[in-house]
């Protein structure tokens, strides 16, 4: 969510100033992974006093709660959500009431470690398996490679 605002804000600061064409993705990306050339540029244009260079810090800021202590993951993302919603930018403080209604789902997924990865995979699996079994003839065929593809089955080999 704080990748799509960032970048809403981007595109509407693009408009007016010429300087952001051609710069999506050096905000989006983790600044780590940014090659040398696309990290020059990201940091010639973050130093500029543009909306999306202060969008940006949030999103560094928000970032760095994957980070912190489970025990101070609480007061740090309410401290975050209070300084966004003082931020004067619409998007953000949209994005800051946002996350304080799933404010508990948030903590929760801090504090187990829990992401959506695995059913993230499951589902481009049955996405594969719908599209191998189009031809078949019921659905009762499908759901069986949905099951054979999906379910990690040890099946008995014949040797």
């Amino acid at each position: 969510m704080m990748n799509d605002t960032l970048d809403k804000i981007r595109r509407k600061e693009a408009k007016v100033n010429e300087t952001l064409k051609h710069t999506r993705y050096d905000w989006l990306k983790n600044s780590d992974d940014l090659p040398d050339r696309e990290r020059d540029r990201l940091l010639s244009v973050k130093s500029l006093d543009l909306q999306t260079s202060h969008a940006y810090h949030f999103k560094i800021a928000l970032q760095r709660l994957w980070k912190v202590n489970v025990s101070v993951a609480e007061s740090y993302l309410r401290k975050w959500i209070s300084w966004g919603s003082r931020s004067r930018m619409p998007d953000i403080i949209k994005l800051g009431k946002t996350m304080k209604r799933h404010i508990d789902g948030i903590l929760e997924a801090i504090l187990t470690g829990i992401n959506s990865a695995v059913v993230e995979g499951l589902n481009n699996k049955i996405r594969t398996a719908f599209k191998r079994s189009y031809g078949f003839k019921t659905q009762e065929y499908r759901d069986t490679i949905i099951y054979l593809v999906a379910g990690d089955l040890s099946l008995p080999t014949i040797n």
